[in-house]
């Protein structure tokens, strides 16, 4: 086989060693803004593969939350509690190579529970404070 014909095996094999590790770590990720929808009260007769293991496999704003039949990626509900919550954002090591990067919260009650809306390495993202 060409050298060049490796190159793209490679790259390949390297791919396939890190998916397992970005799937691992999903759980670990913040949260993005707002709260999942109630879940519809509904009989189902057949429960759908989930589509998501954790908010950061949803498209732009969604988050991965338990739908009728299964659990999938969901417009968030807004919070409209709108004061600061308790604790400082962490501090950010690290720059983000995304041009505009999106953010999926705008200040502290569009985050569940106590997580507060942080400056994140690409946006700001809802994430736990750390006391001070």
């Amino acid at each position: 086989m060409k050298p060049q014909g490796l190159f793209p095996l490679a790259v390949l094999l390297a791919l396939s060693a890190l998916l397992p590790w970005t799937v691992e770590g999903a759980e670990k990720m913040p949260e993005k803004a707002g709260r999942c929808p109630p879940k519809p009260q509904v009989m189902c007769l057949r429960y759908e593969a989930p589509q998501c293991q954790s908010d950061w496999q949803c498209p732009q704003k969604q988050k991965c939350c338990p739908g009728a039949c299964g659990i999938k990626c969901l417009n968030p509900v807004d919070l409209f509690a709108s004061g600061k919550k308790p604790g400082k954002c962490p501090v950010v090591n690290g720059q983000c190579m995304m041009l505009n990067p999106p953010d999926y919260c705008q200040k502290d009650g569009q985050c569940t529970g106590n997580l507060k809306c942080c400056k994140g390495m690409c946006g700001k993202v809802c994430i736990s404070p750390v006391k001070g």
